[in-house]
C-alpha cells in the first residue's frame, strides 16, 4: 500500500527482516497463501472485470476465474488443495442496506468450483433454518479441507457455523462471530465482535476459545475492517486503515497478542490482507 510503481501489488517480505520487500507485477485486493499455493483476488481493468488468479507457489498463475462481485475474502487451506473467496454483489460493505455476498470453494489445482455456501443446508439447534435474506462470509478451513468455519448473517445478527463441504451442512455453534480465523493449533478463532449498529458500528479484534465459548476482547481502540491472520498461536495480525480516499487507499497491518496483553505493535507498515506463509 506503499504510495508508487508498487501500489495495490502482491509483496512478500521475511517475517524477520519486514524493512525488505519484494514486489511482484500482480494486483490484488485480496490475498491468501498455503506453503505450496495461492488466491489472487482482484479488480481487474484491461479487460474490466472481477478475477480470482489461482497460484502456484512459484506464482504461475494456473487458473483465472471471473468472479462475481468486488473482492471481500479469500481463504487457502492448509495443505493447499482448496481456497475459498467472498464477493459483495451489489454493496461494497457489510454495514449497507440490503447486503448480499457470494462465497465459493475452489480447488485450486484445476480451478473447478466445488461448493457455493448459498447452497447449503443450516442447521441450528438440530433443526434445518432457511430465510431470504441469508448471507455467508469469510470461510477458514481446519486441517481437514473439507471442515472449515465460516459467519452465517441473517437478521442482522451474525453467527459462526461449521461447515462441512462432503455433507453440504453448515451448522451453527456460536452467536455473534463474525470472519473468523483459525488458530494453527486449532484451538482458539479470531474474529471481529461488533458493537453499535447502523453506520454506528465499529467492530473490535476477539477471541473465543472454542473449547469453552469464551470471549476475550483485545485492546483495539481503532475500528478494524479484516479477516484476521494469526503470526502463531499467541499473536494475530490485522489491517488498520489510516486513509479511506477513494483514489489512494492506506493502512498498515499490526500485531497484537491473542491473551490482551500488550498493546498493538505496528507490524508491517502501508499493508493490508496479510498472510502468514507456513512450511
Amino acid at each position: 500500500m506503499e504510495p508508487g510503481p508498487s501500489y495495490g501489488r502482491l509483496t512478500f517480505t521475511g517475517l524477520e527482516h519486514r524493512d525488505e520487500r519484494l514486489a511482484t507485477t500482480l494486483s490484488c485486493n485480496r490475498i491468501h497463501f498455503a506453503a505450496s499455493a495461492g488466491i489472487c483476488l482482484a479488480v481487474a481493468t484491461h479487460p474490466a472485470g472481477y478475477r480470482a488468479y489461482l497460484l502456484t507457489d512459484s506464482l504461475d498463475s494456473t487458473r483465472t476465474l471471473e468472479i462475481p462481485g468486488t473482492p471481500s475474502r479469500a481463504r487457502v487451506s492448509i495443505d493447499g488443495r482448496l481456497a475459498a473467496y467472498t464477493v459483495f454483489v451489489g454493496v461494497d460493505s457489510y454495514l449497507a442496506p440490503g447486503l448480499s455476498t457470494r462465497t465459493r470453494i475452489v480447488d485450486l489445482a484445476s480451478g473447478r468450483e466445488l461448493a457455493d455456501l448459498e447452497a447449503f443446508e443450516v442447521k441450528r439447534d438440530g433443526r434445518s433454518i432457511h430465510g431470504a435474506d441469508f448471507n455467508f462470509w469469510g470461510v477458514t478451513f481446519t486441517r481437514d479441507p473439507t471442515r472449515f468455519y465460516a459467519t452465517f448473517g441473517t437478521a442482522s445478527r451474525t453467527y459462526l457455523v461449521d461447515g462441512d463441504l462432503d455433507a453440504r451442512t453448515l451448522t451453527v455453534v456460536a452467536d455473534d462471530i463474525e470472519c473468523p480465523s483459525l488458530s494453527p493449533d486449532g484451538m482458539r478463532i479470531a474474529f471481529k465482535k461488533k458493537s453499535g449498529s447502523g453506520f454506528a458500528a465499529r467492530w473490535q479484534p476477539a477471541i473465543l476459545e472454542l473449547s469453552s465459548k469464551t470471549v476475550t476482547l483485545l485492546p483495539e481502540p481503532r475500528h478494524i475492517d479484516d479477516q484476521i491472520e494469526w503470526l502463531d498461536n499467541d499473536h494475530i495480525l490485522y489491517a488498520v486503515a489510516h486513509s479511506v480516499s477513494a483514489a489512494e487507499r492506506r493502512s498498515d497491518v499490526w500485531m497484537l497478542a491473542r491473551d490482551g496483553s500488550s498493546a498493538p505493535v505496528r507490524f508491517l507498515a502501508d499493508a493490508e490482507s496479510p498472510a502468514v506463509v507456513r512450511p
